[in-house]
């Protein structure tokens, strides 16, 4: 059986049908359309992540703050770990105001964090030493990885030199890193694939690293048993069919080209296929309710604008 004969048409449908709703919810809220921007009760409802990552509140103020400015810049490198570590836009800001993305210093980063009301994402779990609250246990993660930040920088562009530039090779340095892992592993990873250090990758269109989300929803797509298991070049395979099968018969997938759609949209969007299955199909509730007096940031791409002040 060939791969694309795996998968359960109606599952089929519904995949891309979510993505295809979530994404015109996007537009017609940043075309500033009154709400509701969905007829389906569950997109109303809950909240689902963007189909393109880029395009989510956070890493877009990544984006225009730390990512581009440093595009072609070793120091990118450092900044996007330090920043993904907290992943909250306000411990952002307090880093670059107070040189620490550069300038790295543990103790002063600890004492001004915790000044604040907020200070860490609450969108996944951040793990961190044993005995050390998460604000000390997460700079003493980030001051470990500071010590190898050239050496590793360097590892990097020796690969981009010899054309061998791979994100499943850096994602797999990372990984090992104590506390990283592999979830936070594949959030940088995915945030350097736009900076000079992966922007050549030769596995931009092949690799991704299929969380349990990922998993489940292709279990849901060929009707295994949702915990069932395979190899990780497997799951690549059946996210590549599906990356084909996106481009042939989703039209609004090829008209966009300020954000391109690459295999972590397949595999964000199959992580959030399941919640959305798991909803309809009452198998649980996500936690996350949608609030319409969320105001979403919209940026200009062209001019690096925001429309609701950071």
């Amino acid at each position: 059986m060939c791969i694309r004969d795996r998968f359960i048409a109606e599952e089929l449908d519904r995949y891309f049908y979510w993505q295809e709703e979530r994404e015109s919810i996007r537009k017609k809220k940043e075309n500033d359309l009154p709400p509701p921007w969905t007829n389906d009760p569950i997109l109303q409802e809950f909240k689902f992540c963007q189909v393109y990552r880029e395009e989510d509140r956070t890493t877009r103020w990544l984006r225009k703050h730390i990512r581009e400015p440093l595009r072609d810049d070793p120091r990118v490198f450092m900044a996007v770990i330090i920043f993904r570590w907290f992943n909250l836009i306000e411990t952002g800001r307090t880093l670059i105001e107070n040189d620490l993305l550069f300038n790295w210093d543990r103790k002063k980063a600890i004492e001004l964090i915790k000044q604040q009301p907020k200070w860490i994402t609450g969108s996944y779990i951040i793990k961190t030493p044993n005995r050390m609250d998460k604000v000390t246990g997460v700079a003493e993660c980030v001051s470990h990885m500071w010590n190898d930040k050239d050496y590793l920088v360097t590892k990097l562009e020796n690969e981009k030199a010899l054309k061998q530039s791979s994100l499943e090779y850096c994602w797999g340095i990372l990984r090992d890193y104590p506390y990283m892992g592999p979830f936070m592993a594949y959030e940088v990873v995915t945030d350097l694939r736009h900076t000079y250090l992966l922007d050549e990758a030769n596995d931009i269109m092949t690799w991704a690293n299929a969380g349990p989300g990922a998993m489940r929803g292709l279990n849901r797509l060929t009707g295994r048993p949702l915990e069932y298991c395979l190899r990780s070049h497997d799951w690549n395979n059946e996210m590549q069919e599906l990356l084909k099968i996106a481009f042939e018969r989703n039209s609004w997938v090829t008209k966009r080209n300020s954000v391109k759609y690459e295999l972590r949209e397949i595999e964000g969007g199959l992580c959030e296929f399941d919640k959305y299955s798991r909803i309809l199909k009452n198998e649980g509730r996500t936690r996350s309710i949608y609030k319409q007096n969320d105001l979403p940031i919209v940026e200009d791409v062209v001019a690096g604008k925001s429309k609701y002040e950071l």
